[in-house]
């Protein structure tokens, strides 16, 4: 557990970051701690993502975590350009879900503890 905070911090700001460079306006994130894991939950509103961007996203963030070298990454986070962190961001969550539905864009990114 050690930096599990800071992780999570980092990663709600990587995620903020994107969305506030790509114009969003208005947002809402809530993080759920329970035993096994953390949720993070972003929800945009009026979001003027396309298909191709969300899908984009979805697999920038899609990759599998890599917990031997995730004391590094996390690190790195905010050093680079956008879809670079997005890939820090998905190298350290386990499942990330994405939905987008009447201008709303849903992201839950889940990081099971170590």
């Amino acid at each position: 557990m050690q930096h599990e905070i800071k992780k999570i911090t980092r990663i709600v700001d990587e995620m903020l970051t994107m969305f506030m460079m790509t114009g969003t306006h208005e947002m809402d994130v809530r993080i759920q701690k329970e035993q096994d894991k953390t949720s993070i939950y972003f929800t945009q509103y009026g979001s003027t993502f396309d298909d191709d961007y969300i899908e984009q996203l979805e697999n920038n963030l899609n990759i599998q975590r890599q917990c031997e070298v995730e004391g590094y990454y996390w690190q790195l986070t905010g050093e680079n350009d956008m879809d670079e962190q997005l890939f820090l961001v998905g190298a350290m969550i386990d499942q990330v879900i994405i939905e987008k539905e009447e201008g709303k864009l849903s992201i839950e990114l889940v990081r099971f503890n170590p």
